[in-house]
């Protein structure tokens, strides 16, 4: 007698992989000390960044169709091994290129990324198979997005203390040690049963995606809300420490860990009370607070409010990337895995391209030697900083512009579709 598949197996494997794949928030607790210990550039860690997304964005881009066609299991099975591996050989980066460290850092960013784009890849659409109600799924979709951020701040505590534990001298260490929890993964994802939504021959083709005006506008979307929201994300504990001129341990722990609970709680609550309320007017609203906190980071003249800015931005952002998910899932039932490999290069794009040129402006208003920004007396590298993030407010407006006419277009939709 055939037995019920046990789909909360495979909801719990979904949950777990977005809070073991966070532990790449320690590459931003890192940057500083290994600023210090290698002497690597605002430009440098902004590429670093940079090579993380796009190898994202080539990774959801490259396996889509692999994935639809041999099915979710081996993949899901290979990523957190690539996980762990990119980890590692990021660790001996010193070791295996001594005479390029930098470039042994992005090797090992390269393969981190490759893994961490498969999972983009995997975990929604895995998650959108599971047969649950509408309703449900939507909620699902929101605690899946908000495991990350919770991971995030478990991943910032944790390397944090490391940190000032063991001394930043041992930062190979710590990285080793990251690598071993999102191996766990491989034995829950070997079990769980795993169904697409669509099959392979029922799914909307790549054409058909991108002649949908809806398709291109939520795209957009995703690119600036993953903006708005990894810039901010990836920054803030540079721009605490060094930009506002705050104690590391107290930046991350407050500013940085912050920025995550804030962004985990405002996923967690609209998966939990989500049901009457508008996804477009979350979006809409959390955008432009996005942009108004962005300003106030980057124009505070106290260090604390710049923080508290920093950190209240996370709940601004938190449904920008999960949400135009749950709108494309909504609006397109027919799309298959393509559709959500699109959407996760979108958002990986936009933040690789914002958080590289955050770090251009960055370093060139510091090569200007400027000792004053915007009225305050501040130092070279301060104004640099605040520079950096006061261009990157830029992102949250076009967002909020953006999910404006995205609102209108489903509107006008649904109204069409009742006549």
């Amino acid at each position: 007698m055939p037995t019920t598949p046990n789909y909360r197996a495979t909801v719990r494997a979904c949950y777990l992989g977005n809070l073991l794949q966070s532990c790449g928030a320690i590459f931003a607790i890192l940057f500083v000390p290994l600023r210090t210990l290698y002497g690597l550039t605002y430009t440098q860690y902004g590429l670093l960044v940079s090579v993380n997304f796009i190898v994202q964005v080539c990774s959801d881009i490259l396996f889509s169709k692999p994935v639809e066609r041999l099915g979710f299991r081996p993949f899901a099975v290979l990523s957190p091994i690539l996980t762990s591996t990119g980890l590692v050989l990021f660790a001996l980066a010193p070791v295996l290129f001594p005479g390029n460290v930098f470039f042994g850092f992005c090797v090992g960013m390269f393969v981190f990324a490759a893994a961490a784009g498969l999972q983009e890849l995997l975990l929604s659409p895995i998650l959108d198979g599971v047969p649950m109600p509408e309703e449900k799924k939507k909620k699902a979709m929101s605690l899946l997005h908000s495991f990350f951020a919770w991971g995030q701040i478990g991943a910032v505590l944790i390397t944090t203390l490391l940190v000032w534990v063991l001394k930043a001298e041992q930062w190979q260490l710590i990285t080793v040690l990251w690598a071993l929890p999102p191996l766990v993964n491989v034995f829950l994802f070997a079990k769980a049963p795993l169904d697409a939504k669509v099959s392979a021959g029922n799914a909307m083709s790549l054409k058909q995606l991108f002649t949908s005006k809806i398709f291109l506008v939520v795209l957009l979307a995703i690119i600036f809300g993953g903006a708005a929201e990894v810039t901010m994300s990836q920054w803030a504990s540079a721009f605490i420490e060094k930009g506002l001129n705050l104690p590391k341990l107290l930046g991350d722990m407050l500013g940085v860990c912050g920025f995550s609970l804030m962004l985990g709680l405002g996923r967690t609550l609209y998966g939990l009370k989500g049901d009457s309320i508008s996804i477009h007017k979350v979006m809409i609203f959390g955008s432009l607070g996005a942009f108004c906190l962005y300003l106030l980071a980057a124009l505070s003249g106290s260090p604390f409010v710049g923080m508290a800015a920093c950190g209240l931005t996370g709940f601004c952002v938190s449904m920008l990337w999960p949400g135009s998910i749950v709108v494309a899932s909504r609006e397109l039932p027919l799309a298959g895995a393509s559709m959500f490999a699109l959407m996760s290069a979108g958002g990986d794009l936009g933040s690789s391209a914002a958080s590289f040129l955050t770090g251009q402006v960055a370093d060139r208003v510091e090569a200007m030697g400027l000792t004053s920004f915007m009225g305050s007396a501040v130092t070279p590298e301060q104004a640099a900083l605040r520079a950096g993030l006061f261009f990157a407010a830029l992102f949250p407006i076009c967002c909020f512009g953006i999910n404006i006419l995205l609102q209108w277009m489903t509107e006008k939709k649904q109204k069409g579709e009742k006549s």
